[in-house]
């Protein structure tokens, strides 16, 4: 009796596991976020539109009819939950830890900030339409098995560009949800995917 008195003690002051969720959306409004700057842009965005539909995708049941859409400002570490910096979840690869530690020294002066996407000529090519705050918000709590949101962060470049950091999260209805950090590294002009560990989680 005691030791079963003592079992539900425990179970009922653990906390109970994290629901999977969307990043925090910032109040900011559009017109208050930069868009990418020049010198970034079309690095970010041919590593934007190599992710998509979401460098997660093969961990989530995506169905022929879901109906995703692309978060229209970027994410920062404040957003993130749990808040992992890139170095949480990676480790440097022993060919170019050069490389590695230089994006993620552009992550930690860059952190905080978020720039607006953009499509178009020079910008995200993919066909998924950009959703603002009010559009997400109104995606997260619809709630339908039909619904799916991809978030980035801005990435994070080493000095010579040929290194990068991003995080993206896609999310979608009944608690599907997979959030990661993604090394990539350039070659010939042409980024390729060289890590990234999935979390559950924001």
């Amino acid at each position: 009796m005691l030791t079963s008195l003592m079992l539900l003690a425990v179970l009922l002051v653990s906390p109970l596991p994290a629901l999977p969720h969307a990043p925090r959306q910032s109040h900011a409004s559009q017109t208050d976020t930069p868009p990418i700057p020049a010198a970034r842009a079309a690095d970010s965005y041919a590593i934007y539109d190599m992710l998509l539909p979401g460098a997660s995708a093969d961990k989530i049941v995506r169905a022929a009819s879901m109906h995703w859409v692309i978060a229209d400002t970027t994410v920062n570490i404040a957003d993130m939950d749990p808040a992992i910096p890139p170095d949480g979840l990676l480790k440097a690869p022993l060919n170019n830890r050069r490389g590695f530690e230089g994006a993620l020294g552009d992550f930690e002066t860059r952190k905080y900030q978020r720039y607006r996407l953009q499509t178009g000529e020079g910008h995200l090519r993919s066909s998924l339409a950009l959703a603002d705050a009010e559009q997400v918000s109104s995606v997260r709590h619809a709630a339908t098995g039909s619904n799916g949101m991809i978030f980035f962060s801005a990435v994070y470049f080493n000095p010579a560009r040929t290194a990068a950091l991003v995080y993206v999260n896609d999310w979608c209805a009944h608690l599907c949800s997979t959030g990661q950090w993604v090394y990539l590294e350039k070659h010939g002009g042409q980024w390729a995917r060289r890590s990234g560990l999935v979390h559950g989680g924001g």
